[in-house]
């Protein structure tokens, strides 16, 4: 009984306090927050910013094709660099691509495949630095989906709106502590939309073949090329594309690889997939439209980009990433025998912090980061002999072709000579 008579006077006390305090208080309590509407475009207009201009500086690098004399540089999210390659000691940034929500490309014959979100863009590149967006197959990586609804095989682009812009500005409004207005929980903003079919895009936001060459891309690379065929890796998933008519890519299947993959590369028929906790092989020659699964490598968790030649695939694993992995090294797996559905962990190298790579001959490129670009003689697999080590880029991949090696850095492009490999150089910065 005590206990309930002390517990109602200690009450009282708090509430004679509370009415005390609220009838001094005269100061009004105000909270200033940033009040941001959104502007809205349809698909169709956002689609029509897709479109070569003038060229921009080149920042955080992604991923890179080589095509013929042109470099193609992804900017995350943002679009593509085109790079005039015909004297590798002077590139000249020739145009942008802008193509919001871009992260991988790919190049056969004179057409630019390339995402958008959750759409795949096709671009003629007959003048590589004047692309022009010729077709736009809706809604074909879905796990990046962000302004459809479902997975409809035909859009109306008129019908779906997305946002483009955001009108920003500061509003104060009186504290209310029994209510108030609504914060979005993205970090202290006021979001109105009575817009019905709207969705919201990031901020930081029958057709003549062709004979030309394909381009040639890096080991950081989701998109591939072989055939007929694209195959592009996302949300685990496998998809092809027949581009029998290059501006008219037909989604054919798309196969469930693993919940980790992360980059493809094509070697004749074969798919090499690194993904965080192994590589993954598919046979695209017996059936390309929805390729088989032949073998598989495990290794522990780490992000894995993977090249390969015909004996050998070549494998980097790095520590301190979204794979939550802790090894930093190069795996070299005999893969001789994989269409057997065998293959074996030939032999394990100690690096920085490796990331892509590329291999020319018996030459091998590996990006170790901070460690800048490292150079091996790969002509004995079981005994890799260090020929050089180029610092000063934070190499993050690598293309090496006709003694070239073309680095995409943190920075930009460097790219280094190594036609005579008993001095390599670096011949220019961009």
């Amino acid at each position: 009984m005590k206990r309930v008579i002390q517990f109602i006077k200690t009450s009282s006390l708090l509430c004679a306090a509370t009415i005390f305090f609220s009838a001094c208080m005269k100061d009004k309590i105000t909270h200033t927050y940033q009040l941001r509407t959104p502007v809205y475009a349809t698909l169709a207009k956002f689609r029509q910013s897709i479109k070569a201009g003038a060229a921009e500086n080149t920042s955080a690098g992604g991923k890179i094709v080589v095509y013929g004399n042109y470099i193609f540089l992804s900017q995350p999210y943002k679009g593509i660099h085109v790079i005039d390659n015909s004297n590798p000691s002077s590139p000249k940034n020739v145009s942008f691509i802008n193509i919001p929500g871009n992260e991988d490309l790919a190049i056969a014959g004179n057409t630019l495949y390339a995402d958008s979100y959750s759409d795949l863009v096709v671009f003629d590149i007959t003048d590589p630095a004047h692309a022009v967006a010729k077709n736009f197959v809706s809604n074909v990586f879905p796990d990046r989906n962000i302004y459809y609804y479902s997975n409809y095989s035909t859009i109306n682009p008129d019908s779906i709106n997305v946002i483009i812009d955001w009108v920003v500005k500061d509003t104060t409004v009186d504290f209310n502590p029994n209510g108030g207005p609504y914060i979005y929980p993205g970090g202290g903003v006021l979001y109105f939309s009575n817009c019905s079919n709207c969705a919201m895009a990031a901020q930081n936001l029958a057709v003549p073949k062709n004979t030309a060459p394909n381009g040639t891309n890096g080991s950081l690379s989701r998109f591939a090329i072989t055939g007929n065929y694209l195959y592009t890796v996302s949300g685990g998933s496998l998809s092809s594309f027949n581009i029998s008519d290059y501006f008219l890519p037909d989604k054919k299947s798309t196969v469930l690889v693993n919940w980790d993959i992360e980059t493809i590369y094509p070697l004749k028929s074969s798919l090499f997939i690194g993904g965080s906790s192994g590589m993954y092989v598919y046979d695209a020659m017996t059936s390309p439209d929805s390729p088989v699964a032949v073998g598989q490598f495990s290794h522990a968790r780490a992000c894995d980009p993977v090249i390969a030649d015909g004996n050998y695939a070549y494998v980097t694993l790095r520590d301190g990433t979204q794979c939550q992995g802790y090894s930093n090294e190069l795996d070299i797996v005999d893969i001789r025998n994989i269409n057997s559905g065998y293959s074996s962990l030939l032999k394990t190298y100690s690096l920085t912090h490796p990331i892509g790579l590329s291999k020319d001959g018996s030459t091998l490129f590996i990006c170790d980061d901070k460690d800048g670009l490292k150079v091996y003689d790969a002509t004995d697999v079981n005994n890799l002999k260090m020929i050089k080590q180029l610092k000063g880029a934070e190499a993050i991949d690598v293309i090496a072709m006709n003694g070239i090696a073309i680095v995409a850095a943190t920075d930009g492009i460097y790219e280094y000579d190594y036609s005579d490999i008993n001095n390599i150089h670096l011949v220019s910065k961009l």
